[in-house]
């Protein structure tokens, strides 16, 4: 038989001790939830942010045609503005030439190139709205990279170099001075080549400057996973070489132009020889053809499954136009004017 209590005293004092273990129980589940929470998104904006900059940089060393950001794809319509594709529908949120795009959360950065003196750094929403100029530049390469609350381009003005710039156009400095050939901003570090073909690589806040020791020079670069892929004009080869200068080897003999775009798993290539956008995989082989080109030149970006490329306008007055196909290759599509 079960012992009943008869003290009240004793019993509202077990009473009070169970409330307060209860109390406990849901204070500490409170904030091991709200732990958990934090913890979710701070691990997602950190992976989102190395996604970033590390799913796209292939298409900023391709003019930053196309990226990805907001659940939507930004391709410029060459010329034209800058597209959103969300879904099966499309919109226009800009109306003039794009290079060097963007997207950070609900902003879409940009470079507008109307002519040589007329070259400005802006920013729109992802839906359209608030269109403002940040700064008017001096730059002759058409890419910028926006990290950590700055936007980094190389600028040709009274002191050349890369320029850090706040989002804001608010505050700016050089961070070196040399003249750039190419750079890349991944990881909180700055890669770049000058125009005599030497290459570096920082802090992006210009701290340990760092002269990369190569028997060779290389221009234009892409990096990926500690390596700096180049494309050797001797040899006519795509090759790759550690950041420390040591491990140079040949990547692929099938890519035969400095037009390639290093992805996660593929690095897409104009092959120049038989006019052709194919594909290797990252050790170089499995060669595929996946679409022909009709110039002898093009850009290649890369967004998901999709390859938005530049080819022969079917306007008389333009001379190239946006096209796009899926990565498994399939029938081209003109994107419409």
């Amino acid at each position: 038989m079960e012992e009943i209590n008869l003290n009240p005293k004793q019993n509202s004092n077990q009473t009070e001790k169970k409330q307060m273990n209860l109390s406990k129980k849901k204070i500490i589940a409170i904030v091991v939830a709200v732990i958990l929470v934090i913890s979710i998104i701070v691990t997602g904006f950190a992976l989102f942010g190395k996604r970033k900059m590390n799913g796209e940089l292939g298409n900023l060393s391709n003019m930053g045609l196309a990226a990805s950001g907001d659940g939507a794809v930004f391709y410029n319509k060459y010329e034209d503005g800058i597209v959103k594709v969300k879904g099966f529908d499309e919109f226009q949120i800009t109306d003039e030439t794009a290079y060097g795009i963007n997207v950070i959360g609900e902003d879409v950065y940009y470079l507008c190139v109307n002519d040589p003196s007329n070259i400005a750094i802006k920013k729109v929403k992802t839906n359209g709205n608030e269109l403002r100029t940040i700064k008017n530049v001096k730059t002759s390469i058409s890419k910028i990279y926006v990290a950590d609350g700055y936007i980094y381009y190389a600028t040709n003005d009274v002191q050349a170099g890369i320029a850090k710039l706040s989002v804001d156009g608010s505050k700016e400095t050089v961070i070196t001075a040399s003249e750039i050939a190419d750079f890349e901003v991944i990881d909180g570090k700055i890669y770049f080549s000058n125009k005599m073909g030497v290459m570096y690589k920082m802090n992006t806040n210009g701290s340990e400057l760092t002269k990369i020791e190569l028997d060779f020079t290389i221009k234009e670069f892409q990096i990926k996973d500690e390596y700096i892929y180049y494309f050797d004009e001797a040899e006519k080869h795509l090759c790759k070489v550690k950041d420390d200068g040591t491990d140079n080897k040949v990547v692929s003999e099938y890519i035969n132009s400095a037009t390639f775009n290093i992805t996660k798993n593929k690095i897409y290539f104009f092959d120049k020889e038989n006019k052709k956008i194919a594909s290797v995989d990252m050790n170089g082989g499995n060669y595929k053809e996946i679409v022909s080109v009709s110039t002898n030149n093009t850009k290649i970006n890369v967004i998901g499954d999709t390859i938005y490329y530049l080819d022969a306008s079917t306007n008389e007055s333009k001379i190239y136009q946006m096209y796009r196909v899926k990565t498994n290759g399939g029938k081209a599509k003109s994107i419409e004017y």
